[in-house]
């Protein structure tokens, strides 16, 4: 047995004679040995520790969501302190922008990829979007449903050609969307984050 040992092979040394063959090295060896066993249980435990916050807290958010039947899309966000759209047109009297939650009931959804919808509030409806396209809805089955969404309230004037647009992704038939020759001034949301409700 030569003097170059590999770390897997310290747990034999026991013997005086080894001790006496290896010297200082032998007390270098069971330090490393000592010293890797200790960063080896650290690392398990750093592990199980991230596994097991991770888990509760994705427990806790499922568990939250599936009792109240509410499905959050981007931001988890309270579902306290939502205005109808006259809080929201209060809201905006000021300098026509504000960060707030809004609640309403969805009307449409964008049918294609889900990038935006239509959420209705007493007589106003609302056209939302999603900060960044971060963010998507279902494209169907979401309409009549309540939602609140918390992110930043303003009106926005759209250009006939996104009229157009978003037309086309809700489904409209061509007569419809060619009808559509105005911009149009619209009370708009650009959400950060989203639930809508089951």
């Amino acid at each position: 047995m030569g003097k170059e040992l590999a770390f897997s092979n310290l747990s034999h040394f026991t013997s005086v004679t080894e001790v006496a063959e290896y010297g200082p090295n032998l007390q270098y060896l069971r330090f490393m040995k000592k010293t890797l066993n200790i960063a080896r249980s650290m690392a398990y435990g750093v592990a199980l520790f991230s596994i097991a916050a991770c888990g509760s807290a994705d427990t806790a958010t499922d568990a939250a969501s599936a009792a109240e039947n509410q499905t959050y899309y981007g931001s988890v966000i309270e579902l306290d302190g939502a205005l109808d759209a006259s809080g929201l047109r209060a809201a905006l009297a000021g300098s026509g922008r504000a960060q707030v939650k809004f609640e309403g009931e969805v009307t449409a959804t964008c049918a294609k990829k889900g990038c935006w919808m239509d959420v209705a509030s007493g007589e106003d409806t609302v056209f939302v979007r999603f900060q960044d396209y971060g963010f998507f809805v279902p494209t169907e089955g979401a309409e009549g449903k309540r939602t609140v969404m918390e992110g930043e309230a303003f009106f926005d004037t759209i250009e006939v050609a996104m009229l157009k647009h978003y037309a086309e992704d809700a489904g409209a038939s061509e007569d419809a969307i060619a009808a559509i020759t105005e911009p149009e001034l619209r009370l708009a949301f650009t959400a950060t984050g989203v639930m809508i409700e089951d």
